[in-house]
């Protein structure tokens, strides 16, 4: 392919979650997010993960200040077209990492999808002051619950809202018998034998997926 490059760099990672992030800021690699990351607030990754982006930011590694909405890659020219919101970018590499392929066009990881990681946000009325903060099922279908702080009212309070996570296979994602409202229910259910009233609403389900 027979294109002038926009940019000539060494050593490019495409991938957007701390796995990707990481191996970019150690080794000081240019980093082309292909997607949002797929770790939330509450699970510990999120700090690290803005760290070292803020770093590879500051040693102008992230030339694509948000996400790219596609990159197509030529293997045999070390060569990528990165399109953004509002210009299309030539590329010219030398190494490629690539930690995820979604949004990725002219080459495939080729990985075997297992199922989808579930996680139902609700905002909740009369939670609070509770002697547990986690409550792990074992069940594919809210398999944990998370209770933390609102972050709904400002200040120093002791209100709570909560999320639950979920393993599901893509017929389960389709299945009203693994939908939020049946995961609000179940949630309520286990509240109620530990005499706790509470209402529940919800604020979104984030879905995905998990490959072997």
């Amino acid at each position: 392919m027979d294109a002038a490059a926009d940019y000539e760099w060494g050593t490019v990672v495409i991938g957007a979650d701390l796995d990707a992030v990481r191996f970019a800021h150690d080794n000081k690699y240019f980093l082309i997010k292909n997607r949002l990351p797929h770790h939330h607030s509450y699970e510990g990754a999120e700090e690290e993960w803005a760290e070292k982006l803020y770093r590879l930011h500051d040693l102008a590694l992230v030339p694509f200040t948000n996400k790219s909405n596609n990159i197509r890659v030529f293997p045999e020219d070390k060569l990528m077209k990165v399109f953004t919101d509002h210009n299309v970018y030539v590329v010219r590499y030398k190494n490629l990492h690539v930690y995820d392929d979604e949004n990725v066009e002219g080459l495939s990881l080729k990985r075997e999808l297992l199922h989808y990681r579930v996680i139902d946000w609700f905002d909740c009325q009369g939670l609070y002051d509770l002697g547990f903060d986690e409550i792990i099922t074992g069940d594919n279908f809210v398999n944990k619950v998370k209770l933390f702080k609102t972050r709904r009212i400002d200040g120093n309070q002791r209100y709570l809202d909560l999320l639950c996570e979920s393993f599901l296979t893509d017929s389960q994602l389709k299945s009203f018998d693994y939908s939020d409202t049946m995961a609000r229910f179940k949630i309520l259910d286990m509240f109620a034998k530990r005499e706790i009233k509470v209402k529940m609403s919800l604020w979104k389900r984030d879905i995905y997926p998990v490959y072997k």
